[in-house]
C-alpha cells in the first residue's frame, strides 16, 4: 500500500521523538511504501533545514519549499503558510496517485490542500489533529471577541477538513470530541496520545546534574506564549525566601529565551538554561529530576501535549496549572501530581507541598504507571498503523 504521509512539523533526520516519524518506521514495518512529506523549513528553530544526511530505511523524506517566518504569531507565517499549501498542491501533481493521505493538522492550509486532492482523485484521507485552529490563536489575540470573528474563516476551513476525513486520529479525548461534533460522528474519530517510546526511552541513563543539595525541578517545551514560566520563575523567589532550594531546568528554546534569560538574572543558581537538546540528552536529563512541572497559562487551547508522555516516561510527579480537565482527571487518578491555579503563589505552594510529600516516591511509580497504560508508543502506535492500512 502506498501511503503519503504529511506533516508540516515533522523532523527531517528521524532521531527526534516527532509522532510522524514514528508513524512511518511502524507502518514501514507493517509493509507498506510509506513517502512522509513535510517543510522545508523548521518552525523550531526558525530556519531552513539541512538538507538530509541519513535515509531511514522504513521510509522515505520529501521536503517542500516553504518561505519561512521569523514569529509564531505575525503575517509572515500566515503567507508562508500559504505559500506551503501551494508548493504541496504542485507536488501532490507530480507524484503519482497514492492509496491513501496520512496528514497533520495543523495547518489547516497545509489540510486543505491534502484534502482538495484526495477528494478531486478519490483517495482515503485521514487525518491526524495535533492542536486546535484557531482556538489556539484566539488565546493570544487581542481583544478576544474581534479575533472570535476575525478568525470565523478559518474556524469554518477546519469545519470542513474534519467533515471530509474518512477517518480521524487526535492526540486527546478533548481534541477527539471537537472533532466528532463537527464530524457529527463519533465512531470514526479516535484518541492516540501523542507518548514516547518506553522502550527506547529507558534505553537512556538518568544524568543526575553535579550539585547536591536542591530539589530538581524540569520543563521541557516551547519558550513561548502559551507557557506561563514567569510564573514559576516567581514561584522560585518565594521558594527562596522561605529557605526552599529548588532549581528549574529549561529544556527547549522558544520566541521568550532570550527575555526569560534576562528576567531570571537574580535566579542564576535557580534556572538552568539548557536550550534545544537532542532527544537522547534530554532524557537523561529529564530522568535526572526530581519533579516536572506543567505550568499553561490560563485559558489556553492545549490538551495532552508531548512533554506531559515524558514526565509520565520518566516516572516524575507533576505541579500542573494547565485547566484541562483531562490531564488534570489522569494526575488524579495515578496520584501523580498536584494540580493547581495558575500564578506564583499557588505553584510555589504546590511545590513545597509536593516536594514534602511522604507519598513522593509512590506518585513517581503512580506516574510511570500512566506511561505504561496510556503514552507508550510501542504500542498505541502499532495499533494506530493498522488502523491507517484498515481505511486505506
Amino acid at each position: 500500500m502506498d501511503v503519503l504521509m504529511i506533516a508540516q512539523f515533522a523532523d527531517v533526520a528521524g532521531n527526534s521523538n516527532n509522532r510522524f516519524n514514528t508513524v512511518a518506521s511502524v507502518l514501514g514495518r507493517l509493509g507498506a511504501d510509506v513517502e512522509l512529506v513535510t517543510s522545508s523549513f523548521s518552525h523550531t528553530v526558525k530556519r531552513q533545514r539541512p538538507a538530509p544526511t541519513a535515509r531511514n530505511p522504513l521510509y522515505r523524506t520529501t521536503c517542500v519549499r516553504e518561505p519561512g517566518y521569523p514569529t509564531n504569531v505575525s503575517i509572515r507565517r500566515i503567507l508562508s503558510h500559504r505559500a506551503l499549501g501551494r508548493n504541496l498542491t504542485d507536488y501532490l501533481h507530480r507524484r503519482r496517485r497514492p492509496d491513501v493521505i496520512y496528514c497533520a493538522v495543523p495547518s489547516l492550509d497545509v489540510a486543505d490542500a491534502a484534502r482538495t486532492y484526495a477528494k478531486r482523485h478519490g483517495v482515503k484521507f485521514i487525518i491526524d489533529v495535533q492542536d486546535l485552529w484557531p482556538e489556539a490563536f484566539e488565546m493570544v489575540l487581542r481583544p478576544k471577541r474581534a479575533a472570535h470573528y476575525a478568525l470565523a474563516p478559518l474556524r469554518s476551513r477546519a469545519q470542513r477538513i474534519y467533515r471530509a476525513a474518512d477517518a480521524a486520529v487526535t492526540v486527546s479525548e478533548t481534541y477527539s470530541r471537537r472533532v466528532a461534533e463537527a464530524r457529527d460522528d463519533e465512531a470514526s474519530v479516535s484518541t492516540v496520545y501523542l507518548g514516547t517510546d518506553l522502550e527506547r526511552f529507558d534505553g537512556f541513563t538518568a544524568k543526575r546534574p553535579p550539585e547536591a543539595g536542591y530539589r530538581e525541578l524540569v520543563y521541557i517545551g516551547t519558550l513561548g506564549h502559551s507557557y506561563d514560566l514567569p510564573a514559576v520563575f516567581d514561584a522560585l523567589r518565594i521558594l527562596r525566601h522561605r529557605g526552599q532550594r529548588m532549581r528549574l531546568h529549561l529544556m527547549g528554546t522558544g520566541p521568550f529565551e532570550d527575555q526569560w534569560r534576562r528576567d531570571t538574572a537574580d535566579l542564576r543558581d535557580e534556572v538552568i538554561f539548557h536550550g534545544a537538546l537532542d532527544y537522547p540528552e534530554m532524557v537523561s536529563r529529564l530522568r535526572g529530576c526530581d519533579i516536572a512541572v506543567n505550568p499553561i497559562v490560563a485559558g489556553a487551547a492545549q490538551s495532552i501535549t508531548n512533554k506531559v508522555g515524558d514526565y509520565a516516561a520518566a516516572g516524575l510527579p507533576v505541579v500542573n496549572s494547565q485547566e484541562c480537565e483531562e490531564y488534570r482527571t489522569l494526575l488524579d487518578a495515578y496520584g501523580a501530581g498536584i494540580s493547581c491555579d495558575a500564578g506564583a503563589r499557588s505553584i510555589a505552594s504546590a511545590l513545597e507541598k509536593l516536594a514534602s510529600d511522604d507519598r513522593l516516591p509512590e506518585r513517581a511509580k503512580g506516574s510511570r504507571l500512566m506511561a505504561e497504560e496510556h503514552f507508550d508508543r510501542g504500542v498505541t502506535y502499532r495499533r494506530l498503523g493498522e488502523l491507517i492500512l484498515d481505511v486505506g
